[in-house]
């Protein structure tokens, strides 16, 4: 898929808006104690970036080890050629900073921009430029590197890591960067006739860094082999510790693209076998620009690009889709639309973060309602008294993010409103939808399942009206682990909210629809504001709600580190070495540790859905003493960071950080130590996070 002309870009954002801007507000995370299944998105967005003119594409995300974030995208909001920019945020991901210009070329366009944080800190960029004299492109992939948290840039010493020329638009594309161990990999496509001839197809390579340059090039992906044009690498460790890769491919009959992946047990030997993630299930409709990410909780999270479910086809009609593995790649499953878009506009070249233990973020360039980046956030455990419903109030005046069958839609599922003049719902933007007799007797049907939900009790409800007469016409909740409930469309000219509560989840996931079997024509039963909350509960009272708070899984899944700092210097002890645990603490204990010199090392989770109420934060630690620091901490509770030093000692010490106050929901517990020597260590064990009162 050849996202990499700027005219092809430049014609998407010409395609216009039609309708209103989707409900913003960015929204946090759920407890840390999740369901097994899926992910529970939060309705609203957040809006990372709206370019000011001209268009927008391709982000990236990055999480810093001070736990700010970047967002790299292309744009050529500027004027003239196509730029890398990049935009902080302090807070999560709720707001963004003004763009910096990363990487721009007086010559051409620079685009497919993505980063990676190092071990000392410093970030790489690396991206492609390309440059056109007559019939001439040259295309070259680069790196540049940022040493002050990404608020400046600059050439990375022999950081060019290819360069093609070519008699028309092919070269090397779509670098993605990452770690093996230590080592720095960077992944590539090339299409140039140097490497794949007359054939039109494309094939994936490696490099690695050799500490002054790139070495050579080894082929991940046989194209030409295979018959495909393999294009757009995304490539991540995986929780077993085997790598993989995702890329679109053309070599399936009947689709221009669909999704493929290969696995590699060392992360240099890709010889295994092109797999399938994912392929539409209409003939002539496509999948590309796949991501993948590894999850807070082991699990693997895929997106891509379809147009599958629009009535238009190609790139320009395309929208975002995530699916999750909680088998390494064996098998993938709850596939959503994280950001549903018009008919006739686009929600383009994702990327994925998992930003901590329970949260990822799904990042889009999209031209709905105009072009901008929108992130949304998914949740491992349920948020409270948040909206989970998608495409709540069809404000993309469709049923995208919704389920219909056969032709119900749109032949007996109308959308209303601002088309056509029709009196919305109170709060109920531009549309809505009806169901509707408008072909005489029959039945329509409009759901979705809602997946990752936690047990507990949730409240279903909607604005509806109908004219009455059909022979059934309610809004229902089923497939929650208990018997299916229903309440009757009222019948009324009045939007009236429409209520079932108490719906008692115990399966991870509910399915909620409407659905109405008309006698005649004249009949409609009208829907909009749809909502499906999990009710504010409380949290329990002296109970350890950290995850993996004890390492029994002999590794750190559950928390969050950054570069390589896990395994480097954040090693597993206890049974495998014979060293002494806490008391306690079970088989295995976690140390931060400078094996290999001076540097830094954090691991730390954020632990949402919180009652507000006093907590108590307690680990047992010891340590070597002599760091730079090395202390415990907890922040984002809605005050102050509060730390406790690591005691300098050889014996298990509890240290307690008491009384903190939360206030906002969720609060971030975590370990750091900056080493000056590689004789330094700081251990832990048996975390708690406990609520006093």
């Amino acid at each position: 898929m050849r996202r990499n002309s700027l005219l092809s870009l430049m014609r998407f954002v010409a395609l216009a808006a039609i309708v209103a801007t989707v409900v913003a507000g960015w929204l946090p995370a759920g407890r840390a104690s999740a369901a097994t299944t899926g992910m529970a998105w939060s309705s609203g967005s957040v809006t990372a970036y709206a370019a000011p003119s001209g268009g927008v594409w391709y982000p990236r995300l990055l999480k810093l080890s001070n736990g700010d974030w970047l967002l790299s995208f292309d744009s050529n909001a500027d004027g003239g050629r196509v730029k890398v920019k990049v935009v902080r945020s302090t807070d999560g991901g709720a707001t963004w900073s003004s763009p910096v210009d990363a990487a721009a070329d007086a010559s051409g366009d620079c685009a497919n921009g993505q980063m990676l944080q190092l071990a000392d800190g410093s970030i790489w960029l690396a991206y492609r430029v390309v440059v056109q004299s007559g019939s001439t492109y040259s295309t070259y992939l680069k790196v540049r590197v940022s040493t002050n948290g990404g608020s400046a840039w600059s050439d990375l010493p022999g950081g060019q890591i290819a360069a093609e020329t070519a008699n028309s638009f092919k070269g090397v594309w779509e670098p993605h960067l990452g770690l093996i161990g230590s080592t720095i990999a960077v992944m590539y496509a090339n299409d140039s006739p140097s490497v794949t001839g007359a054939s039109g197809k494309q094939n994936l390579y490696m490099k690695t860094w050799t500490g002054s340059g790139w070495g050579s090039a080894t082929l991940v992906s046989d194209g030409v082999a295979a018959g495909s044009r393999d294009g757009m690498p995304v490539w991540t460790r995986m929780g077993d510790g085997r790598y993989i890769l995702v890329f679109e491919a053309s070599d399936q009959n009947g689709y221009p693209f669909v999704i493929r992946y290969k696995i590699s047990s060392d992360g240099y030997n890709w010889s295994g076998a092109r797999q399938t993630l994912y392929m539409p299930a209409k003939t002539g409709k496509k999948a590309g620009a796949p991501f993948v990410v590894k999850l807070g909780d082991g699990r693997l999270m895929a997106s891509f690009q379809t147009d599958e479910d629009s009535p238009n086809t190609g790139d320009a009609y395309s929208s975002m889709r995530t699916m999750i593995s909680a088998d390494n790649g064996a098998s993938w499953g709850s596939k959503f639309n994280p950001y549903p878009v018009s008919d006739t506009t686009y929600a383009n070249w994702n990327a994925l973060l998992a930003s901590d233990a329970t949260q990822a973020v799904a990042a889009t360039s999209t031209n709905f309602p105009s072009a901008r980046i929108v992130l949304r956030f998914g949740n491992a455990g349920t948020p409270s008294n948040v909206n989970l419903s998608n495409n709540w109030g069809f404000e993309t005046a469709n049923v995208n993010g919704w389920t219909t069958y056969g032709d119900d839609y749109p032949n007996r599922i109308l959308i209303h409103g601002a088309n056509d003049g029709i009196a919305r719902a109170p709060g109920g933007g531009n549309y809505f939808v009806g169901l509707a007799g408008t072909s005489g007797p029959g039945t329509a049907y409009v759901g979705q399942t809602i997946t990752g939900l936690d047990s507990g009790t949730y409240t279903l409800r909607a604005y509806m009206r109908s004219s009455g007469g059909q022979n059934a016409a309610y809004m229902e909740v089923k497939d929650y682990g208990g018997v299916a409930q229903t309440a009757n469309f009222p019948v009324t000219t009045t939007w009236t909210q429409v209520t079932i509560p108490g719906v008692a989840v115990t399966n991870g996931q509910a399915t909620i629809g409407f659905y109405a079997s008309m006698s005649g024509s004249s009949q409609w039963a009208d829907l909009d504001n749809v909502e499906w909350i999990k009710t504010s509960s409380s949290t329990p009272l002296n109970t350890n709600l950290t995850n993996n708070g004890g390492f029994e899984t002999a590794n750190v899944n559950g928390w969050t580190t950054y570069g390589d700092d896990y395994p480097n210097r954040i090693l597993i002890h206890g049974i495998n070495d014979g060293i002494a645990r806490a008391p306690g603490g079970g088989n295995y204990f976690v140390g931060l540790a400078g094996t290999s010199g001076p540097g830094t090392a954090y691991v730390g989770q954020t632990i949402t859905g919180l009652q507000n109420g006093t907590y108590t934060m307690r680990a047992y630690l010891r340590s070597s003493g002599g760091q730079n620091a090395a202390y415990m901490e907890v922040k984002d509770y809605g005050g102050g960071a509060l730390t406790a030093n690591f005691p300098a000692t050889t014996t298990w010490t509890q240290v307690t950080i008491p009384g903190v106050g939360v206030t906002g929901g969720r609060a971030t517990i975590g370990f750091y130590a900056s080493m000056n020597s590689s004789s330094q260590w700081a251990d832990i064990d048996n975390v708690e996070w406990i609520r006093t009162s």
